[in-house]
């Protein structure tokens, strides 16, 4: 089994409320792909209510069978079309695969 932790702090808001829109919207363009991409075995995303500075804002979490499964995924359309939407968004990204 792979897991694959994404997370994403964002980087430009105006307000509180702007910076929950834009969570709102991520939560929108990632969370139909654990339902629609048949290779995924679990697909949870979440938002951080965490306020410390040193805190991630948005997470993916997935589990994969194995490489091959994520790299399917990496690679599908769907996905390339959500990680394009979410380009809109400026934020930082931090990723981790492992196997388990």
């Amino acid at each position: 089994m792979v897991k694959h932790i994404v997370f994403f702090k964002l980087k430009k808001f105006n307000s509180l409320k702007e910076k929950q829109s834009q969570l709102k919207r991520l939560v929108e363009i990632f969370s139909p792909l654990g339902h629609i991409l048949p290779f995924i075995v679990d697909f949870k995303t979440g938002i951080n209510y965490n306020e410390a500075s040193h805190a991630w804002d948005f997470v993916i979490d997935s589990i994969f069978r194995n490489k091959e499964d994520q790299e399917k995924y990496m690679e599908s359309e769907e996905h390339l079309k959500a990680v394009k939407t979410a380009s809109e968004i400026e934020k930082t990204k931090a990723v981790i695969d492992y196997e388990f």
